[in-house]
């Protein structure tokens, strides 16, 4: 149990399609009558909460930008990088907002079909040229939550060219085995993206960040609005950074937990799971119609793709009543689930 799981209204629908945390840490809501009156009139100022973001990281506030969400961060990418018709290479399927973000900035997508694999090293390789402006590596990769292997991120950076750059969206790495963070931070020509939306669970905060070399950072700072984020926005994450682990330590334990549990759930079930590092799991099913279908009628949301119609993604809710829940749906649809 997380401490605070909150049993749906009756009516309302659980949400297990869109990636987030379903039940807030209680130590941040005991926060929430004591957001100081002062936020709601004065201009924000994210300085001291991006110094504190700087401290965790181990790097220089100079290389540090909050945005409005992790969104914000490749929006932002994007301009810097694609204007005047650069290109962008990516994969698909992916975070549907990447691509978006590059045709909105004048820029061209060229997305390498690969299901298996969010970071294929020799198409990357082979696409790279004089008009590459960005590259996009997700790890943990949406929709399939399959970690990059850092040496590979690395690879493709040492072979960018000059004026390119890889964005690298970390958004579910606290999930994950490994934080590629520090190592990725050590090239110039990468830009690392995070947020609290995830493990931290505030995504109603928007309250994402950018990492990456000084001059690209006053770069980026240049390619949005000044005010990015609300005052009781960053009040909320400053204090939320101050308690730690105290926040995500026992819910990404939980998730982690239950990913196990439900990738063998799903194989047992005979519908093939996908290998996750995030807070999903997505599956690959003949009978995926019919599972959303019985999760829809038990007031539960699992996300469906229109263009992969055999895949379902079910997020984990890091709560044992509402996973057991969960596990229950799959096994009156399968009949197959001990």
């Amino acid at each position: 149990m997380n401490g605070m799981a909150v049993a749906a209204r009756p009516g309302e629908r659980l949400r297990l399609d869109h990636n987030e945390r379903l039940f807030p840490a209680p130590e941040l809501v005991r926060l929430l009558p004591k957001v100081p009156a002062s936020t709601l009139t004065r201009y924000p100022d994210a300085l001291r909460l991006e110094r504190r973001l700087a401290e965790a990281m181990g790097i220089e506030p100079e290389r540090v930008l909050v945005t409005a969400g992790a969104d914000d961060a490749i929006d932002r990418a994007c301009r810097r990088s694609l204007a005047g018709g650069r290109e962008l290479i990516t994969v698909a399927p992916t975070f549907e907002m990447v691509p978006m973000f590059a045709a909105l900035a004048g820029g061209r997508v060229w997305s390498i079909p690969s299901l298996n694999d969010p970071a294929p090293l020799e198409p990357i390789l082979d696409r790279l040229g004089e008009r590459t402006g960005l590259v996009t590596v997700i790890s943990p990769h949406n929709p399939t939550g399959r970690a990059v292997p850092v040496g590979r991120v690395l690879t493709i950076a040492d072979r960018l060219p000059a004026k390119a750059m890889l964005l690298a969206d970390l958004a579910y790495v606290e999930f994950a085995d490994r934080d590629p963070t520090p190592e990725l931070l050590q090239r110039d020509n990468i830009l690392v993206v995070r947020t609290l939306s995830k493990a931290w669970g505030l995504a109603g905060l928007r309250v994402g960040f950018a990492l990456g070399r000084q001059s690209v950072i006053a770069e980026l700072r240049a390619c949005g609005a000044p005010f990015p984020l609300s005052a009781p926005s960053i009040w909320l994450a400053e204090r939320a950074l101050a308690l730690g682990d105290r926040v995500t330590g026992t819910y990404v334990a939980a998730v982690r937990r239950e990913r196990e549990e439900l990738v063998s759930a799903l194989f047992a079930a005979g519908a093939a799971a996908f290998e996750s590092q995030a807070n999903f799991v997505l599956a690959s099913t003949d009978r995926a119609a019919a599972l959303c279908r019985r999760f829809r009628q038990r007031g539960i949301a699992i996300r469906r793709f229109p263009n992969l119609p055999d895949l379902v993604r079910i997020t984990l809710p890091g709560d044992e009543a509402t996973f057991r829940r969960v596990l229950r749906v799959l096994d009156t649809t399968f009949g197959h689930i001990s």
